[in-house]
């Protein structure tokens, strides 16, 4: 296999840094080192082959460039792996500066909305070897957008790692813990909490069902306090405490999955939607709304539903009929599951990295 330098100065922690965590963990042997910023999550999470740097800025950039690529020629590195879009200027330099003949992969895994073909993103792209992308979708706007050529833009999935240890007697323990009813029918939300992933959209859906007395399990960051203020206000105001808890990030998200009986992922728009395949793994029935890659993720009413985004009735409705539907809930659970093994496994996913590397 290639030896592999993997790029990621992001401070925060997300989809895109738990991802690049994964991966550098994956290859546990010497063929993948990574580059992190100091003090970051993504530090705390890799325990070996790293080299920690400070924030990168136009007064150290070239500094840092020439260090990483002594690095690189010192320990023969063949590809330069770049997740995050502010790190590309950063490893376009290594690359330049480097002795070493280096590939320069770039794994896009947000959405993009505007063309890069102006002097300086053309300037970059120049330096890329080859664009990986986690949809179809997504392809489609880096074809649109970007000014490389066509065959240069591939497509690769996520790859889903399944817990080993599932306690899955925990839920009355959890239950307790968090003071929810194990009785009564749960949805579970797994994202950051702010106005774009929709999370009053699920409250406003669980006030028209107020009769059907449904739990809401949120967890993740709150990084917007007055979007939290808001939903605590509608909260409130109908009489709903009792049935919602907000729970902060935790590590391991998909061991809690089993304890609810249906995540929604009700985001605006959605560049992939982790957590709805994450789910399916887990088997536990999914809604998503039908926007951005969610559509490529669930097929309607076959492996989940799709509601209308934005549309807090149409959610209202779709969460009834599962809610009312066990065969349909366990029909769900295993055609997701199906799916979800064979689209997202974890092994093949890294397989396919390796075999892009072989053809460069």
């Amino acid at each position: 296999m290639k030896k592999i330098l993997a790029i990621c100065t992001s401070p925060d922690i997300g989809g895109l840094e738990l991802y690049f965590t994964k991966m550098v963990n994956y290859y546990k042997d010497n063929s993948v080192s990574a580059v992190c910023r100091k003090n970051s999550e993504i530090e705390k999470r890799i325990p070996d082959s790293r080299i920690a740097i400070s924030k990168i800025s136009i007064f150290n950039i070239l500094y840092y460039a020439l260090k990483i690529s002594k690095f690189i020629n010192q320990n023969k590195i063949d590809v330069i792996h770049v997740s995050w879009s502010k790190d590309i200027l950063f490893s376009v330099l290594i690359k330049i500066l480097s002795k070493q003949k280096l590939l320069l992969i770039y794994y896009r895994q947000m959405k993009i909305t505007r063309y890069k073909n102006d002097f300086y993103h053309s300037f970059l792209f120049k330096y890329i070897d080859l664009v990986l992308v986690i949809t179809q979708k997504l392809k489609i706007e880096a074809q649109k957008y970007y000014p490389i050529k066509n065959n240069k833009i591939q497509i690769l999935t996520y790859g889903i790692y399944k817990p080993t240890e599932i306690d899955i007697h925990g839920k009355n323990q959890y239950f307790e813990k968090i003071n929810l009813n194990t009785s009564l029918f749960t949805i579970g939300l797994f994202s950051r909490v702010e106005e774009q992933k929709g999370q009053h959209l699920v409250i406003d859906a669980i006030k028209e069902l107020k009769s059907e007395e449904i739990q809401l399990l949120s967890i993740g960051h709150v990084m917007d306090e007055n979007y939290k203020s808001k939903l605590d206000k509608l909260i409130a105001d109908n009489d709903l405490k009792r049935y919602i808890r907000f729970i902060n990030f935790i590590n391991e998200p998909m061991k809690i999955m089993p304890y609810v009986d249906l995540i929604i992922l009700p985001t605006y728009e959605e560049t992939f939607g982790l957590v709805l395949a994450e789910a399916m793994i887990m088997q536990v029935p999914v809604i998503g709304s039908n926007a951005g890659g969610v559509p490529e993720i669930i097929e309607d009413g076959q492996n989940g539903l799709l509601f209308e985004p934005k549309n807090s009735k149409d959610l209202s409705r779709k969460i009834l009929k599962i809610k009312t539907d066990t065969l349909l809930r366990k029909n769900f659970s295993k055609k997701g599951k199906a799916f979800a093994d064979i689209k997202y496994n974890y092994d093949l996913h890294f397989q396919t990295i390796n075999k892009y590397l072989d053809t460069l």
